[in-house]
Parts: C-alpha cells; structure tokens; sequence
C-alpha cells in the first residue's frame, strides 16, 4: 500500500466541483472535507434504514441498531479499546468532555484538585472551570514557557488532592504534539484520572488508547474527514461503570417507576435520548475509509507540507512564525506585526485560499504568545505541494502590496494626545461613490483603502477605550465640542479602520440626535456587508456603532 495524494484527493467531491476546482482549502484543523463515502452513507441511512435504534422491533429499527453496534465495534479497532463497552457515542469532542467533568466532579470533595495545561483549547477549560466553581475545587496548571507546557514537569504540581489530569493530545493552535509518555509515566501508580483530548490527533496518526495508557480519550469524527454532529468517547470500563450519567431521558435507562430509575448497561447509560444516527452512519464508513488508507503514508505527507510551508514562511521578512514543523500535528501559525491577521485572511479568501483567524478557541494559549490573534493554516493528507505553494505566494504578495507610505507614517505617529483629537482627514470619502459600488469586491478594496483616512492614535490605545466584541483590537474615544460629537478611533486591522471611516463619516461633528442608530444598521445592509463580511467582522462593526451610541449618551 502506498499513498498517492493525487487519488487520495480524487475521493473528495468539494473538490470536483467547477466553484470549487481552485480552492486551497486549509482550515482543516477547524473540520476536514468528506470522502463521498461518507456522504453516501449518510444519504443512505436516510435513503433505506431511517428508524430508530435499541426500541422497535420492526425491520427498519433492526438494521438501524446493526448498524450502530457495528460502526462501536470498528470504534474499538479504530482508538484500540478494549470492548465496545468503552466506547459511548457523543456529539463531538466537546460533548466528550463536558460528560467527563459533569460526572466526575461530581463525586470529587471540595478543596479536590484538577490538573490542566495552559494549551488546551476551551472545550478542555470551561467545563472543569464550570465544575471547580460548582464543586470548589482547585485547578492547577503544567508549568510552561510562553503557553507550550513542559509536560516533563506535571508531577509538580501533583498533589495528594490531585483527582483529573486532563490535557490536549495536540495544541489546535500552535500544533505541537504533546509529550503523552511524559504524563504517563508522571501519573503511573497514582490513583488519578488521565483524560486525553484527541481532537486533532485522530486525524493525523494511528491511535491506540491502551499504549497511550490514558483512563479517558475524545476525539470528534469532523476533523478526521467524518461527519459533523458525532464523535467518541473512550473511557475504561470499570471507571464508566462507577461514573454517573450526565444525562437523564430514554435509552439510557433499564426501568423507570414513579420514583425511581435503573440505569442501562454500558455504554448505553451515557447515551441519553436519540444519537445522531445518520452521522453515525457516516462516521462507520469514515472508519472504514482510513481503514484502507495509507496511514503511514499519508503522515509522512503532511510532514514534507509541514516542513515546506514552514520553510518558505520563514523566508518572508518580519513574518513571526509562532509554529515549528517538527512534532507537529499539521498545523501552521503565525503573525506580522505590520497588519492584522484578518486583513491577511481577507485577502486570501478573496483569491479563494482557506484560512482561520482568530484565537482559535485556545485564548490563554494564544494571549501566551504575546498575541490576540494569529492565521492558522492547517494541513490534510489531500493538500498538494501547488496548494502550499499558491498560499505562501498569495501571502508574500499581501506584504508586497502593502502600502509602505501609511504604515510608516502610521508607525511613526508619536502624537500627543491633544494632536490625536485634530481629528482624521474624511472629507475626502464619499459614501454616495461607496454605495455605487457594483459588487462586493470593489466595495472592499474601497473600505481598504478608507483605512488611509484614519491615522494611528496611540494615546487613545488604553484598555478603557478598548471596544469589546471586535476580533482585532479597536479603541475609540468620545468627547464633545459645542454642542458637537468627536470621535478618535484607532485599530490594528485595516478593514476596522476602513468600518469605522463609515461610522464616523455619519457620527463624528453630528449633534445630539442628528443620527439614529438604526438609520446606520439600514446603511450597513444596504450596502452589502452583512452578507460580505464574515460574521466577527460584521459585529466589529455593531461593536463600534454600540459603543459610539452609549459614549453619546453618556456624555
């Protein structure tokens, strides 16, 4: 068996598609693309065995439950469990973990204490910190440097109280592998609960939760090329058998009376109410499909795009690369402190490239790294070496274009901050031209350049001015004179600064109720960007105008 990328890609219908025959899709750490495998098994639950599973005897309702018990037992080749009754069915990743803080932490003490990693993508953080105030317990962190853990060092912060060790098994927003020997071997003999969240490594090697040595693993089957809506939870079964259900409904009980229940038998005791049988159905035939795939073959691939992309971002000047290629699980990150990230993003996905921006659900991890937001390009076995090489053109050419003159005249503004009140030159900015935009391309590169209008202002970027709700950090300041509203706004991404040359166009010298807010929402739609815009950059946008409006009214 070897692994030719080019066939491995050809199973991948988004990709057979004319709209779709130039994308560079690399988003795959957020979810991965489908074989037609799987979404011929999903239409053909529907199509032929659409009932549902465990209740009815009917014919219909025996080949659903087959199917189900069937797609548990490839589950436990897949994570390499011991019996199909460590494998409960979940929703995702997520679900996973909420399900193991809820019913562990409710049978730990006060003053008990749960060990985390500064990585861990929320899904991993919320949930126990949900618990820990519920329950008061103490949650306890790995050590590490600039938010990358030295998991060498989790038997220091291993107490007597220690009860749930839960850490990442691959940082979705740096990449790297974490070091699962390390905490093994910390955690041996000791009567604690290790969970591993396999999110991103199910996709990119083989698992085997019985070598890993972990009590616990989840994992979500969108990142490895199944469907949404469904993922696993292993967990051993003596501990499930000991662990209290989550939650309360049909399937998940033996009997009920009046006043009393009897739960099922594992691992239906966690699987309350109706699953998500369709997905389950793909998600049997996504487990097939890497059955028969190259795995090893398909690693070494992601592994020369990983180190070739990192090799030629390298060569990008002031670009900050946040990821290294080595042990790493697919994944690309980085910055430039000339521009914000999501103006890079924006770029590429006009030039039909697919990134992510943003802090990527791992906000302590990110904050860590010194930043608020980085661009993550995230690898599968079907991107090419042409798809790499199309993004990192695409990304030399963003820095190339980049308007020298503003950004140095911006970078040189020193200003006090009387000189940032003399206010932004807008006069020559025209909403009548903007509206007569044809399209939304032209509408784009017009707010782009509006961003020239509205100059660096450092005496106002204190976090008092900041505007919550933006994805890029945005600052805005308020006063008023004769009678007149003034404004001074400021932001690291050049499309906010481009929004808000809009706002200010309409706010800034106004009076008192010479502008009504809903009159500027009627602007915003009229002219496209609520469908233009993806969704954090629109509320950028409602973030700006609400803070404008309460300053107002504060005044």
């Amino acid at each position: 068996m070897s692994f030719s990328v080019e066939s491995f890609k050809k199973q991948f219908p988004l990709f057979a598609q004319s709209e779709n025959g130039e994308l560079v899709y690399l988003d795959n750490a957020a979810t991965t693309q489908k074989p037609a495998c799987v979404i011929d098994a999903i239409a053909d639950f529907y199509r032929h065995s659409n009932a549902n599973t465990h209740r009815s005897s009917h014919r219909l309702a025996r080949r659903a439950t087959d199917m189900v018990e069937q797609v548990r037992a490839r589950a436990v080749v897949f994570l390499g469990a011991a019996s199909p009754k460590e494998i409960v069915f979940t929703r995702g990743a997520t679900e996973g973990l909420n399900l193991l803080a809820y019913s562990l932490c409710s049978q730990l003490q006060p003053g008990d204490q749960i060990v985390l990693t500064t990585a861990e993508h929320h899904a991993n953080l919320v949930p126990w910190q949900m618990m820990a105030e519920r329950y008061q317990l103490e949650l306890r962190y790995v050590p590490d440097t600039r938010g990358v853990p030295h998991f060498d060092r989790v038997a220091e912060v291993l107490t007597p109280r220690t009860r749930i060790v839960s850490t990442t098994a691959g940082s979705n927003a740096l990449g790297f592998r974490s070091d699962l020997k390390a905490v093994h071997a910390a955690l041996a003999d000791k009567n604690i609960h290790w969970i591993v969240d396999g999110a991103q490594l199910a996709a990119h090697e083989h698992v085997d939760v019985q070598a890993i040595g972990c009590d616990f693993f989840v994992c979500s089957a969108h990142k490895f090329y199944g469907p949404t809506g469904v993922g696993l939870l292993y967990g051993r079964e003596r501990l499930l058998r000991a662990m209290p259900p989550w939650q309360g409904g049909g399937e998940m009980i033996a009997d009920v009376d009046l006043y009393s229940n009897h739960f099922a038998d594992l691992p239906h005791k966690f699987e309350a109410g109706t699953s998500s049988l369709a997905a389950i159905a793909g998600l049997g035939a996504c487990l097939e499909f890497l059955g028969q795939q190259d795995r090893a073959g398909m690693a070494r691939h992601e592994q020369q795009l990983l180190h070739y992309i990192h090799d030629r971002l390298g060569q990008i000047p002031e670009l900050d690369l946040l990821s290294t290629a080595d042990n790493n699980l697919g994944i690309v990150a980085f910055t430039h402190p000339r521009c914000a990230a999501i103006d890079l993003m924006q770029w590429l996905d006009a030039r039909d490239i697919a990134v992510r921006v943003g802090h990527h659900c791992a906000q302590p991890l990110v904050r860590a790294t010194g930043h608020s937001a980085t661009l993550r390009a995230s690898v599968a076995a079907y991107n090419t070496r042409d798809d790499v090489e199309k993004f990192v053109a695409a990304v030399a050419d963003f820095f190339a274009h980049l308007d020298d003159d503003v950004e140095v005249q911006r970078e040189a503004h020193t200003g006090t901050e009387s000189a940032d009140w003399q206010g932004d030159d807008l006069g020559a900015l025209d909403i009548g031209a903007l509206r007569a935009q044809r399209n939304w391309q032209d509408r784009y590169r017009t707010l782009m350049g509006w961003a020239k209008s509205v100059s660096r202002k450092d005496s106002i970027r204190r976090d008092e001015n900041l505007v919550r709700g933006c994805e890029s950090s945005a600052w805005l300041v308020h006063r008023c004179e004769n009678g007149l509203h003034r404004f001074a706004l400021d932001s690291d991404s050049r499309i906010v600064r481009g929004l808000g040359a809009l706002l200010l166009l309409r706010l800034d010298g106004q009076e008192s109720g010479a502008v009504v807010r809903a009159d500027l929402e009627s602007l915003f739609a009229e002219l496209g960007l609520e469908q233009q815009l993806s969704e954090s950059r629109a509320n950028g946008f409602r973030a700006l105008l609400e803070r404008a409006f309460l300053l107002m009214q504060q005044q």
